[in-house]
Protein backbone atom coordinates (compact mmCIF):
# COMPACT_ATOMS: atom_id res chain seq x y z
CA UNK A 1 0.00 0.00 0.00
CA UNK A 2 1.38 3.41 -0.99
CA UNK A 3 -0.99 5.63 0.99
CA UNK A 4 -4.01 5.69 3.22
CA UNK A 5 -6.11 8.86 3.11
CA UNK A 6 -8.63 9.74 5.82
CA UNK A 7 -11.47 12.03 4.82
CA UNK A 8 -14.78 12.75 6.56
CA UNK A 9 -17.00 13.39 3.53
CA UNK A 10 -18.01 11.28 0.52
CA UNK A 11 -15.87 11.69 -2.60
CA UNK A 12 -17.55 12.46 -5.95
CA UNK A 13 -14.43 13.02 -8.11
CA UNK A 14 -11.11 11.19 -7.91
CA UNK A 15 -8.27 11.19 -10.47
CA UNK A 16 -4.51 10.64 -10.53
CA UNK A 17 -2.10 12.75 -12.56
CA UNK A 18 -0.37 10.99 -15.51
CA UNK A 19 2.62 9.95 -13.36
CA UNK A 20 0.40 8.61 -10.59
CA UNK A 21 2.14 10.76 -7.98
CA UNK A 22 -0.66 13.20 -7.18
CA UNK A 23 -4.33 12.60 -6.50
CA UNK A 24 -7.06 15.18 -7.02
CA UNK A 25 -10.35 14.60 -5.29
CA UNK A 26 -13.52 16.57 -4.62
CA UNK A 27 -15.95 15.79 -1.84
CA UNK A 28 -19.72 16.25 -1.57
CA UNK A 29 -19.13 19.58 0.22
CA UNK A 30 -17.54 20.77 -3.07
CA UNK A 31 -14.06 21.12 -1.60
CA UNK A 32 -11.21 20.28 -3.96
CA UNK A 33 -8.19 18.56 -2.42
CA UNK A 34 -4.75 17.57 -3.67
CA UNK A 35 -2.92 14.63 -2.14
CA UNK A 36 0.80 14.20 -2.79
CA UNK A 37 1.32 10.43 -2.60
CA UNK A 38 5.11 10.53 -2.13
CA UNK A 39 4.97 13.10 0.68
CA UNK A 40 1.63 11.76 2.01
CA UNK A 41 0.37 15.32 2.35
CA UNK A 42 -3.16 16.58 1.70
CA UNK A 43 -4.17 20.17 1.10
CA UNK A 44 -7.34 21.96 0.11
CA UNK A 45 -7.06 23.81 -3.21
CA UNK A 46 -10.53 25.27 -3.67
CA UNK A 47 -13.94 25.66 -2.04
CA UNK A 48 -17.26 25.59 -3.91
CA UNK A 49 -15.70 23.58 -6.74
CA UNK A 50 -18.17 22.95 -9.58
CA UNK A 51 -15.78 21.39 -12.10
CA UNK A 52 -12.30 19.89 -11.93
CA UNK A 53 -10.02 18.05 -14.33
CA UNK A 54 -6.38 17.47 -15.15
CA UNK A 55 -5.47 18.92 -18.53
CA UNK A 56 -4.85 15.80 -20.66
CA UNK A 57 -1.24 14.54 -20.60
CA UNK A 58 -0.09 17.14 -18.09
CA UNK A 59 0.05 18.06 -14.41
CA UNK A 60 -2.01 21.20 -15.00
CA UNK A 61 -5.31 21.41 -13.12
CA UNK A 62 -8.41 23.30 -14.25
CA UNK A 63 -11.26 23.91 -11.81
CA UNK A 64 -14.24 26.22 -11.46
CA UNK A 65 -15.68 27.77 -8.34
CA UNK A 66 -18.66 30.07 -8.70
CA UNK A 67 -17.69 32.45 -11.53
CA UNK A 68 -13.94 31.80 -11.51
CA UNK A 69 -11.96 29.53 -13.77
CA UNK A 70 -8.87 28.47 -11.80
CA UNK A 71 -5.76 27.09 -13.49
CA UNK A 72 -2.76 25.62 -11.69
CA UNK A 73 0.01 25.54 -14.29
CA UNK A 74 2.38 24.19 -11.62
CA UNK A 75 0.49 21.97 -9.19
CA UNK A 76 3.68 21.69 -7.12
CA UNK A 77 3.02 25.34 -6.20
CA UNK A 78 -0.71 25.25 -5.36
CA UNK A 79 -0.71 28.80 -4.00
CA UNK A 80 0.11 30.06 -7.51
CA UNK A 81 -3.23 29.89 -9.28
CA UNK A 82 -4.26 31.83 -12.38
CA UNK A 83 -7.89 32.95 -12.24
CA UNK A 84 -10.23 34.09 -14.99
CA UNK A 85 -13.75 35.38 -14.48
CA UNK A 86 -16.25 33.34 -16.49
CA UNK A 87 -19.98 33.43 -17.04
CA UNK A 88 -21.47 29.97 -17.26
CA UNK A 89 -20.27 26.48 -16.43
CA UNK A 90 -17.12 24.73 -17.60
CA UNK A 91 -18.09 21.84 -19.86
CA UNK A 92 -14.80 20.32 -20.94
CA UNK A 93 -11.14 20.75 -21.83
CA UNK A 94 -10.04 20.22 -25.42
CA UNK A 95 -6.39 19.69 -26.19
CA UNK A 96 -5.19 19.49 -29.76
CA UNK A 97 -1.73 19.88 -31.24
CA UNK A 98 -0.38 23.14 -29.84
CA UNK A 99 -3.63 24.41 -28.31
CA UNK A 100 -5.59 23.82 -25.10
CA UNK A 101 -9.03 25.32 -24.59
CA UNK A 102 -11.54 25.28 -21.75
CA UNK A 103 -15.10 25.17 -23.10
CA UNK A 104 -17.68 27.11 -21.07
CA UNK A 105 -21.45 26.82 -21.58
CA UNK A 106 -23.12 30.20 -21.04
CA UNK A 107 -26.63 28.86 -21.57
CA UNK A 108 -27.10 30.68 -24.87
CA UNK A 109 -23.81 29.59 -26.45
CA UNK A 110 -20.37 28.18 -25.69
CA UNK A 111 -17.21 30.21 -25.23
CA UNK A 112 -13.67 28.86 -25.28
CA UNK A 113 -10.83 30.14 -23.12
CA UNK A 114 -7.37 29.36 -24.42
CA UNK A 115 -4.80 28.27 -21.86
CA UNK A 116 -1.09 29.09 -22.08
CA UNK A 117 0.21 26.06 -23.96
CA UNK A 118 3.84 27.03 -23.41
CA UNK A 119 3.38 26.72 -19.62
CA UNK A 120 1.55 23.40 -19.99
CA UNK A 121 4.27 21.91 -22.20
CA UNK A 122 7.12 23.32 -20.10
CA UNK A 123 5.73 21.79 -16.90
CA UNK A 124 5.16 18.43 -18.58
CA UNK A 125 8.68 18.42 -20.01
CA UNK A 126 10.20 19.10 -16.59
CA UNK A 127 8.01 16.55 -14.80
CA UNK A 128 8.51 13.75 -17.28
CA UNK A 129 12.22 14.19 -17.98
CA UNK A 130 11.93 15.94 -21.31
CA UNK A 131 14.59 18.44 -20.40
CA UNK A 132 15.69 18.98 -24.00
CA UNK A 133 12.13 19.97 -24.90
CA UNK A 134 11.92 22.25 -21.84
CA UNK A 135 15.10 24.08 -22.87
Amino acid sequence: MLANISHDSKIDYLELNPAGSKLLFRDKRRQLHLYNIKEQKKQTLLNYCKYVSWVPNSDVVVAQNRNNLCVWYSIDEPDKVTMYEVKGDVESIQRTEGKTEVIVDTGASTISYELKEILIEFGAALEYKGLEKAV
